[in-house]
């Protein structure tokens, strides 16, 4: 009699954030990821289901609530924030944290997070390190959990605080191609 038995492969942790790490991803030039978001301040809060497809000039992110209600979809150009609620599309010019904090109620500071995303400092920022993150522009950004994404580490969970301010971001599924 032969019993067939299964083996139990243990799965390789991923490593903990490590900004030196990271840099290799300054010359990613596109990149998409899905996942949900969590926003909330002292006034607000709201949680989405988000997609985010990043190119050279451009930044398209979809927001969809519980059950694929109340999608918005915003665009950031370098002199152009549009958001459409899929009845209206507006467009304005301007910072883009001032345009989202009037339209979504909730600062979300989208040119920073265009780096924070993939586990780097805003470049056009200075920054601290810390263990697992970085204090730039009053926020302190800390990556809980990455993940292997082909060749690369990226994040899979980010906290990110300012203020009474809190992000919370998970990705699901990265695309780097």
């Amino acid at each position: 009699m032969s019993v067939a038995g299964c083996s139990l492969l243990s799965e390789k942790p991923v490593e903990a954030y490590r900004l030196q790490d990271m840099q290799v991803l300054q010359q990613q030039r596109q990149w998409y990821f899905e996942g949900r978001l969590a926003l909330a301040d002292e006034r607000d809060s709201f949680s989405a289901s988000v997609s985010w497809r990043h190119r050279l000039d451009r930044d398209d992110i979809e927001l969809a609530g519980p059950l694929a209600q109340g999608k918005l979809v915003i665009s950031v150009s370098a002199d152009m924030v549009s958001v459409d609620d899929g009845d209206i599309r507006k467009e304005f010019r301007g910072p883009v944290e001032d345009v989202l904090a009037e339209q979504l109620g909730v600062m979300m500071p989208v040119d920073a997070l265009r780096y924070w995303v993939l586990g780097l400092p805003d470049p056009e920022q200075s920054f601290v390190e810390q263990a697992d993150g970085f204090f730039q522009a009053g926020w302190r950004v800390g990556f809980k959990e990455m993940q292997h994404v082909n060749a690369v580490v990226l994040p899979r969970k980010i906290n990110a605080e300012k203020d009474k301010t809190r992000i919370k971001l998970i990705v699901d599924q990265w695309d780097l191609s």
